[in-house]
């Protein structure tokens, strides 16, 4: 995903009403859904271009922006999810040692599970420390308010994985339970959508390549 396509993204995220509070977490307004539609002024022709909309049509919703989203998060890296990419660089070579990408991580599993209250918590951290783009966050944080949602949608459950995927750390050890000697639930369900993705990407004969690279199951 180029760092030009997705700030075309954000600006389609814009029209979705969204309420956004005093830390950059927002929820969806009143009578709002995932498959409400807005009217929108496509002057650049951006939802056009990007393939979200037939020519002629003015009207976008949640579910398109998160469809668009999961196409070019396929390809996508960590990086390009950042407010200044240079200073996500700087901060992971420095000697903190801080594994940024993982509080990503760690929100995508949270959310999977349905667990809001640390899902929100990870979020709000990597919006402040790694600087994820505060569009991209205040898209995340108004879906994982709807627990119905989450736990039901394939579209949002695709978005979560894939960002899972482009974050995942590279010591996986402690995601280990040893009592139970295997992964624990959260990293176990994470394990089940990569295989619900997987299975349906073989079946299109488009398999992802960092789906097809992540760890067996």
């Amino acid at each position: 995903m180029s760092y030009g396509v997705f700030r075309e993204i954000e600006r389609l995220i814009e029209y979705i009403p969204i309420e956004i509070d005093t830390y950059g977490i927002g929820k969806l307004s009143s009578n709002t859904f995932i498959d409400s539609r807005y009217n929108f002024k496509d002057i650049d022709r951006i939802a056009t271009r990007l393939g979200i909309l037939e020519v002629g049509r003015n009207t976008v919703s949640l579910r398109d922006i998160i469809k668009l989203l999961n196409k070019f998060l396929k390809d996508a890296d960590i990086e390009e999810l950042v407010e200044s990419p240079r200073r996500y660089r700087e901060i992971q070579n420095s000697s903190s040692g801080l594994p940024l990408k993982n509080l990503l991580f760690d929100f995508c599993l949270s959310a999977l599970v349905g667990d809001t209250f640390d899902a929100k918590l990870f979020l709000t951290h990597t919006l402040y420390l790694t600087g994820l783009r505060r569009q991209l966050v205040i898209l995340l944080s108004s879906v994982i308010t709807d627990l119905v949602l989450v736990n039901n949608d394939s579209d949002v459950r695709e978005m979560l994985t894939l960002l899972a995927l482009l974050s995942e750390p590279n010591n996986i050890d402690i995601y280990f339970d040893l009592n139970k000697e295997g992964f624990n639930r959260r990293y176990n369900t994470y394990l089940k959508e990569i295989g619900k993705l997987s299975k349906y990407n073989n079946n299109c004969n488009t398999p992802l390549a960092k789906i097809s690279q992540a760890k067996k199951i």
